[in-house]
């Protein structure tokens, strides 16, 4: 990949999952001088968090010791009744590992260091590891956000605005607009933004598109702009179907009135952060800050299935049936196969004990003989843990030709689920990766490289571990076990939600994102087999 054209994937198009992520690449550096503000743009649609006025993160000189302790806290619950490896009677985890690091009083030293107080304003703000647009990238700050800063702003490094540094950790370089600052904390009642849900697997309120030429405003509409948005929509649809208007209005045709932001077709989905009534007409507020009629939106809900937490070696293989096939059974001893009327649910699962060869195919038999074919079953079996592994690290298997995935706490299996992953050879990249960068949600929307236009508003939990290709929840399909994305592992909301937590890093307390080398953090390894 090209670093200084794909830069930082918190603001740049990413493929995944059939659609491309708007957020900057983190591994490339960017051109001296460039704003850090991460303004709000169709390019930028990802969605804020806040933290409370007076935050508690984590001490930096305390980090690696509370780090440590947190994880050998949630380590020491595998298999017990409680934390996050704690599973009711089916197998299901009963909670979430934490998503954040642990928080760290707020001292008369630091309030000392970080007098002043701090508001994100702009879309989102990076936070780099030193004064300097050079430096490591370390995370982001999102609209609504409030922290603590030093009292005076550094000069230097590419910032012609000079630098804040924030508790607890990182600088930030100041751009027009892009953070308010001030002696008591500033007043936020102008952002409306919702703040992602840590505690559950939908962190925020999503809602499908339903109709072709659904117009987004800047503002509320009147009558009249509605009904000439419509006309406009309409005639655009008859000459070129479902090909998406340009967004830039010297692009567009002339009788698109200017209050409209953008058309988005059916099958779209944005997130709400209010509703509206205006003019006897619900209306609905996205966190990209527009406007959409309610009566074309539906609210969408993500599908509900959960793996499986693991109690130690004994719990692999696993098996999830991923079609729904009748089992069969043998006629005697002739060989011959008939059917036994049952079929087991898609996303259940079955006790195989073995794989037997009959004909020219493959079966699971389990103990009673009941067969089913090898290609609708994903067996989750345990992977020795590859050199460059630690003994006690927290890391993550795809299988490939399975669409399985197991999370590891050094050689102990401890989670087990399907996913979906690239739907075409090499669209996932096989090897040893590294976590590069987590984000609570991060938009995607397709490029012109894409057969499909495509646009999802805040995708959660997305961990990316090799460039463009990521770990994300997809609330959008049911089909884990099947193949189907553009090379990212498309996961259930829950269990993208578990393995957010899960590995390393986490965030500092109210941040949206942050990437290897936080809080001393080191990079959980995600690897991909065939």
């Amino acid at each position: 990949m090209d670093q200084r054209r794909a830069l930082e994937i918190f603001g740049g198009f990413l493929i995944g999952a059939g659609v491309t992520v708007v957020g900057y690449e983190l591994a490339g550096p960017r051109e001296p001088g460039e704003a850090e503000t991460v303004a709000s743009s169709p390019a930028d649609d990802l969605a804020p968090t806040n933290a409370d006025p007076s935050p508690s993160p984590i001490d930096p000189g305390l980090s690696e010791a509370a780090v440590a302790e947190q994880r050998q806290t949630e380590d020491a619950e595998v298999g017990t009744a409680s934390g996050p490896y704690a599973r009711d009677a089916e197998g299901h985890y009963l909670e979430f590992p934490t998503v954040f690091y642990p928080p760290v009083e707020f001292t008369a030293e630091h309030e000392a260091q970080f007098p002043k107080h701090a508001l994100v304003t702009a879309g989102a703000v990076l936070i780099r590891e030193r004064p300097d647009l050079e430096s490591d990238r370390l995370g982001m700050l999102r609209a609504g956000t409030r922290a603590r800063v030093d009292g005076q702003r550094t000069f230097g490094g590419g910032c012609e605005s000079g630098w804040h540094q924030v508790f607890p950790q990182g600088w930030i370089c100041i751009s027009a607009g892009g953070l308010e600052i001030s002696d008591s904390p500033p007043d936020a009642g102008s952002i409306d933004v919702a703040v992602p849900n840590v505690d559950s697997s939908m962190p925020l309120d999503y809602w499908r598109v339903n109709h072709d030429g659904t117009p987004f405003f800047h503002r509320l509409p009147t009558y009249g702009e509605q009904d000439q948005a419509d006309l406009a929509a309409q005639n655009w649809i008859a000459k070129h179907q479902r090909e998406p208007m340009p967004i830039e209005r010297e692009k567009r045709p002339e009788d698109v009135p200017a209050v409209v932001k953008e058309y988005l077709n059916a099958g779209y989905y944005v997130t709400i952060a209010s509703e509206h009534v205006h003019a006897k007409r619900y209306l609905l507020k996205t966190n990209r800050g527009v406007y959409a009629r309610k009566y074309q939106l539906g609210k969408k809900e993500g599908s509900d299935f959960e793996g499986q937490v693991l109690t130690g070696d004994e719990d692999l293989p696993k098996y999830f049936i991923v079609r729904e096939l009748e089992f069969m059974r043998r006629e005697g001893d002739s060989g011959v196969l008939k059917g036994t009327g049952e079929t087991p649910l898609r996303r259940s699962m079955h006790p195989f004990e073995r794989k037997v060869r009959i004909g020219d195919y493959d079966y699971y038999e389990d103990a009673e003989g009941k067969l089913l074919r090898t290609y609708a079953v994903g067996m989750a079996a345990k992977l020795k843990r590859p050199p460059g592994v630690e003994s006690e690290e927290h890391w993550i298997h795809v299988d490939l030709s399975e669409q399985t995935l197991v999370a590891y706490i050094g050689d102990r299996p401890v989670f087990a689920t399907i996913v979906s992953t690239g739907k075409e050879p090499g669209m996932t990249p096989v090897g040893v990766h590294r976590v590069q960068s987590k984000f609570l949600v991060t938009s995607m929307r397709d490029q012109p490289i894409e057969e499909e236009a495509y646009s999802i508003e805040d995708v959660p939990w997305t961990q990316y571990f090799s460039n463009s290709v990521a770990l994300h929840g997809s609330f959008w399909h049911g089909g884990f076990g099947l193949v189907r994305s553009h090379g990212c592992v498309n996961l259930s909301p829950g269990d993208a939600r578990w393995l957010f937590g899960f590995t390393e890093p986490k965030l500092p307390a109210g941040w949206a994102a942050a990437m290897p080398g936080v809080m001393s953090s080191e990079p959980s390894a995600v690897v991909v087999t065939e």
